[in-house]
Order: C-alpha cells, then structure tokens, then sequence
C-alpha cells in the first residue's frame, strides 16, 4: 500500500480523465432543476454517468423512487467500507439554489476517480444517490432500513461561500401544519353562533411567543399563517398554520414539541375549536461532532490551499445528521465563491452557472478524494472516528 503523499499524486492525476463529464452534468442539472420528490431526470443523470464508468447501478436503491446505489471499489474480504452520498434535488422558483447540481457532481467525480485508482487501494467504497433532501428526508427511510450502517465512514461535500468550513452546527428539525377548525357565522348578526378558528390562531401565536422565553438556548421555532380565513364579515371556520421547529440536540426537539402540542391544544380549547396536526416529511436529527473527522478535513483544505475555518456559526437542518447517527460522517462546506451568499438565494443559484464552479467542482473532488485516502493510507483513524462515533451516540441518547 502506497502513503498517503503517493495515494493524493495518483488521485489527482486520475480526476482530469471524468472532470468535464462531471462539470457539463452540473451545468445541465443547475438548467434543468428538479424539485424534491421529483428527480427523476436529475437521477437518471447521475446513473448514466456511473454506468458510462461501466458500473451496475441499482435503481430505487431501499425503494426510495429517484435513489441508486453502486460498488465503486469492491475488495475480496475489505475490512472497512466507506460511501460517498450524492445529492441532486432543487428549490421551486429558486432552483438549485443549494448547489446540489454542483454538489452531487462532485460526488460522482470522486467515485469516478476512485474506479480509476481502483487497484491501488484496500477499502470498499460505495456511492448512494439521495433524493429529496430539501422536503422530505429521504435518507431517512434509507436508515431505518439499515442501509447505512455498514460503513465506516460516509461524506458529502455542501457547497456554500466565502470561506469554506470542516464543520457547522447540524440541528434537529420537525416540521407539520396545524389547523384549526370552527363554525362559520356572520360577523355581525350572529357572531356568537360561531367558533372562530382565527382567533384559535392568534391564541397559538401569542403562546408560541411567550412560550419562547421557557426554551432552553439552541431552541428555533418559525412559523407562518397557511390559511387566515376568506372574507372580513364572516366568522373564519378554517385557519392553518405551518410550523418549523429546530433545536440543537433531537432530544429536546421532543419536548419542543410537547410544550407547542400542549399550547395548540389550550387555543383550540379556549375557542371550542378542533384542531388536527399534520407533519411534513420525516424528523431530521442534530450531527454528532467528529473531532477525528473534522481535524482530517481541516487538514485537508489546508494543504489544498483552500481559504477555511475549522467550524463556523452557520445552523442549517438536513438529513445529514441523521446519516450521523447510523455511521460515522462529515459533511463539510466547500466555498464556491470569495463572497459571501446565504444559502437558498439567487445568488447562489446563479453562481452555479458561473464557468467558476468547474473548478470548485475539480476541488471539491480533491477535498473528497484526500478525505477518504487519509483513511485509506492510515487505518487508525477509522478505529479513531468510531470512537468518536460511540461516544456522541452514548452522550446524545
């Protein structure tokens, strides 16, 4: 087994051979954005790329519709394996606005190269295709169905801007509708001869507010009115709301949730109203924090030349963190551009049809390809990350 200065000289030779097949594939998604739950062109991409490769792709990998999954480098009696995971769904209206057109072709590219180097490493490596991502989660279903459980360590690369990061606060997120329902009447011959949902709903928003102050630090909780009713000299008999909550650890997002359970409940009690609560997609859970991980990617960056810092003060929620729970992952931050954008803007949907991101994407396969081989050439950090791995899932539950 070659070290890790001859493993990095060969990776990086390999990447030119798939490059602009990976870059026109992101150009093309980021012109032909797909929403979440509804990939599947953007999917069918990704597979004829990696059967280009000459790899056998199984489509709707755990009958998750617009997944795949493939054995990139399969060993005889491998003792570890790793997965890279590869994102591909966009924003309504907004498009790839998250820069998983991008993101993903990274991926695909580090799978590329590693079937070029195939023979000089000792590790199996897999890829899986993740759909739905911004709406529903669906590498949730994927966990509960043990799909990733077998591996060591897993990585996808998020693009984001200005300065590049290792690692950022991953939180908890629930989010469902509520709505309340009454009895209609007009507003001024017989307002008493109606149960006013709107007023059910100003009840839960004054109490939302106050419960704020009660919320341990870390707690998020956001809202909006769906629904407020249609005409002003009629009593609402139908309100909705839909609400996002996060916090930092999903222990306490359960009781998040009791105490907003409990007030949704007192607002419909005191109007005589009903209430019902319907929730959207599945519950995304904090990520525990790698040091062996984090340290590893941060070395990384910094021998790549890349502008970063160890960990930033960004809080976003994905089904990342989950995958965190089930192995041991990282999802670091990879800058697109110098200048900083937020997330889930124009300008980041706009800087992913900028010839500049042919190079992040040239990057992002080095930060990923240099990632993994920090394993491969040096074995004791899988044992290390796994004894991060046991020890957060031991003081998080």
């Amino acid at each position: 087994m070659k070290n890790y200065d001859e493993l990095t000289a060969i990776f990086d030779s390999a990447i030119n051979k798939n490059a602009v097949a990976a870059q026109n594939l992101s150009l093309y998604l980021a012109q032909h954005p797909e929403t979440s739950g509804n990939e599947k062109n953007s999917s069918e991409q990704h597979i004829k790329f990696l059967t280009d490769l000459g790899l056998n792709v199984t489509r709707n990998f755990c009958d998750v519709p617009y997944s795949y999954f493939a054995n990139v480098v399969k060993k005889d009696n491998a003792k570890y394996k790793m997965v890279i995971i590869a994102e591909y769904d966009a924003l309504p209206e907004i498009g790839h606005a998250c820069g998983h057109c991008a993101s993903g072709a990274i991926s695909l590219l580090t799978a590329a190269t590693f079937k070029e180097i195939a023979d000089q490493i000792d590790v199996d490596i897999d890829i899986i295709g993740t759909p739905d991502e911004e709406f529903d989660g669906y590498k949730i279903p994927m966990i509960q169905k043990g799909a990733f459980e077998k591996y060591d360590f897993a990585m996808m690369i998020h693009m984001g801007s200005g300065t590049s990061t290792a690692n950022y606060k991953i939180v908890s997120l629930s989010a469902f509708r509520v709505k309340f329902k009454g009895v209609s009447s007009h507003a001024a011959a017989a307002p008493f001869n109606g149960k006013n949902a709107l007023d059910a709903a100003t009840i839960l928003m004054t109490s939302c507010g106050l419960l704020r102050q009660q919320l341990k630090p870390g707690a998020i909780m956001s809202y909006y009115v769906v629904n407020g009713g249609v005409v002003s000299n009629s009593i609402p008999d139908y309100t909705e709301l839909e609400f996002c909550i996060r916090h930092d650890k999903i222990a306490y997002l359960q009781e998040m949730k009791t105490k907003l359970t409990n007030c949704i409940a007192g607002a419909a009690l005191a109007t005589g109203t009903e209430y019902e609560m319907n929730y959207i997609g599945y519950e995304y859970s904090d990520m525990p924090f790698f040091k062996t991980g984090t340290d590893i990617v941060c070395d990384v960056f910094n021998e790549l030349g890349l502008k970063n810092e160890p960990t930033m003060p960004i809080t976003i929620s994905t089904d990342m963190g989950n995958v965190g729970y089930a192995c041991p992952s990282m999802h670091p931050i990879l800058a697109v551009c110098d200048e900083y954008y937020p997330l889930h803007t124009v300008e980041m949907a706009a800087e992913m049809q900028k010839p500049t991101i042919n190079k992040t994407i040239n990057n992002g396969a080095k930060v990923f390809g240099h990632t993994f081989i920090k394993f491969i050439a040096d074995k004791s950090n899988f044992e290390s990350i796994r004894n991060d791995f046991n020890k957060a899932i031991k003081e998080n539950h």
